[in-house]
């Protein structure tokens, strides 16, 4: 099913479509204020993360884990509690690509996903003094309060089918300036007044395609701080309804 304007309860207000965000506090890294209009995060960033065009599907499994005492002579263990596990998350779904600001919603997801499993790392993160920092904590909404109300998550991972019977669209980027460091394989290429042509060795073209049908999954595993656990979790406003947020 579609996500467009009719998954909406415009009586209650409620966009209850599956949303995977950036938490306000590392917007900046993400959809910095100088973004530019051909900047490949650009078309998220106005929701600071991917609304899914369609419903995803998801299996979710709850479970608590004991402690097997066996006694000598009886005919039952005893199982004594040691912790409950919230549900790791997989989501998959789909995403079809029929104009040009899809096809570009759809590049910019994959690059975002793709962003959300990787730590700062190398020379450039010792000089931006970002090292060591690990992939984002992000947060999932889908279907209303007592679904999944802004639950924090880590990527574990993605995966993405590139079918070999759909049709593929090219999306319009900023050109890439790989310097010397590194030759694209899609270099740029400039022509001559008497036609003659020469590749660019420091750039890659601004061109990428994407499938105009594709199906994904990311798996999802829930991240709460053990201050917001100790601090707000409260199991007697769960029973009543309360205490959203925790799943």
């Amino acid at each position: 099913m579609a996500n467009t304007d009719l998954g909406r309860n415009k009586n209650l207000d409620i966009d209850w479509r599956a949303r995977l965000q950036v938490m306000r506090a590392n917007k900046d890294n993400f959809f910095p204020d100088d973004m530019g209009a051909k900047d490949i995060l650009r078309p998220l960033k106005a929701d600071r993360g991917i609304v899914f065009q369609y419903q995803p599907s998801m299996f979710i499994a709850y479970s608590a884990t004991y402690d097997t005492q066996q006694f000598q002579g009886t005919n039952y263990p005893l199982h004594t509690f040691m912790m409950s596990s919230p549900p790791t998350l997989p989501v998959q779904a789909q995403y079809t690509a029929s104009t040009q600001e899809e096809a570009k919603y759809l590049l910019a997801m994959m690059h975002f996903l793709k962003l959300s499993t990787k730590a700062n790392f190398g020379e450039a993160a010792v000089r931006s003094g970002k090292f060591g920092a690990p992939p984002p904590v992000l947060e999932f909404s889908y279907l209303g309060p007592h679904g999944y109300d802004r639950v924090p998550v880590v990527v574990n991972d993605v995966n993405f089918i590139y079918e070999n019977n759909v049709d593929y669209i090219p999306v319009e980027h900023n050109i890439i300036k790989t310097g010397d460091t590194f030759v694209s394989a899609f270099k740029t290429q400039t022509t001559s007044e008497e036609g003659a042509t020469t590749n660019n060795a420091g750039e890659a073209a601004g061109v990428t395609y994407v499938p105009t049908d594709i199906q994904f999954t990311v798996t999802l595993m829930p991240q709460y701080s053990p201050r917001r656990q100790r601090r707000l979790f409260d199991l007697d406003q769960m029973r009543k309804g309360g205490n959203i947020g925790f799943i």
